[in-house]
């Protein structure tokens, strides 16, 4: 099959490969209602190195125009196979995600107008599948209705600790979420929270596992750790009004403290490393400078060849006077 198709493909591309036909080809086929928005004089064909295609495609076509006079891209496919992809709208519209995630990439900040275009000169006649994404589906009204539309926001930021509270076995993630940018102490929230008694639930229907997992994430992100006080009493806390978790929770508050003291040391050298990297060029060109003004070069070459200052320039003077 894909012997067969390359022929097709290479003529289809071979053709609009040509500006004249593709802009005759468009002016056939494009909607007539649209045409007067798209600037076919500005066509540029796309490389298909600037596109992550999914497979390797033969013959499909982009070329870049303008569109409502913003940057746009006609996509031009062929549909040759003798038996019709019936998953050919799919196929379309993965294609067109790829050339818009592309644009993207180039640094444009908002997505391009993206039209298709797809030949088709197979076996049946007429085309036999729909050219609607709806069709895709196995319910394609129910499709219609919930697929493909605006996505469901769950914003934390706006719901009040009452609402979460509401939310089930949930509630513990969604509370943890809400507050560990809070800039109160998280001491201050974490106990408002068991005070209530609302892990409860979670306890009984999760387990004491889930529990742990839900206090290593308060201690890791939530809790002050360039505050060692603060940590402590949120650790106090969590034994205080959960004892059973205090012997994991006290081996992994030890396992952060460890990891920040060697992440300091690990800090400490690189700065110490880089410190001694600038003292070691500095002295250098000091160096290079006392041997350029001992050879009787020009005090203002010295000056714009080592970037000293005046004053730097000035001591390493008396000194060498001092050592004559």
């Amino acid at each position: 099959m894909t012997e067969v198709s390359h022929p097709h493909d290479s003529f289809f591309k071979r053709s609009l490969q040509e500006k004249k036909i593709m802009m005759d080809w468009c002016q056939a086929h494009l909607p007539e209602k649209m045409l007067p928005f798209i600037d076919l004089s500005t066509l540029s064909m796309v490389s298909n190195e600037f596109i992550n295609w999914p497979n390797k495609l033969h013959s499909d076509i982009v070329y870049s125009c303008q569109m409502y006079h913003q940057l746009g891209y006609l996509y031009l496919s062929a549909e040759h196979q003798s038996t019709p992809d019936e998953m050919m709208a799919f196929r379309i519209l993965e294609y067109v995600i790829n050339i818009m995630a592309s644009h993207l990439r180039q640094g444009h900040p908002k997505l391009p107008m993206v039209l298709p275009l797809v030949l088709y000169h197979g076996n049946s006649s007429p085309y036999p599948h729909s050219n609607e994404i709806w069709a895709c589906f196995e319910n394609p009204e129910l499709a219609k209705k919930w697929a493909l539309g605006t996505f469901e926001l769950i914003d934390l930021t706006v719901q009040s600790n009452e609402e979460i509270y509401k939310h089930g076995c949930a509630l513990g993630m969604e509370y943890f979420f809400k507050h560990q940018r809070s800039k109160k102490p998280a001491v201050f929230w974490v106990e408002k929270l068991l005070r209530e008694d609302k892990l409860t639930r979670i306890r009984e229907e999760i387990g004491f596992k889930y529990i742990i997992d839900l206090v290593k994430y308060n201690l890791y992100s939530c809790g002050n750790k360039a505050d060692p006080e603060e940590l402590e009493k949120l650790l106090s806390l969590w034994k205080k009004y959960i004892p059973q978790t205090e012997e994991e929770i006290m081996t992994f508050a030890e396992q952060l403290e460890a990891k920040g003291i060697q992440k300091g040391k690990q800090e400490g050298y690189q700065q110490g490393k880089q410190e001694g990297y600038q003292q070691g060029k500095q002295e250098a060109t000091r160096q290079l400078a006392k041997q350029l003004l001992s050879n009787g070069v020009q005090y203002s070459v010295v000056k714009i060849s080592t970037g000293l200052t005046d004053k730097e320039l000035k001591s390493l003077s008396q000194k060498n006077n001092q050592n004559d």
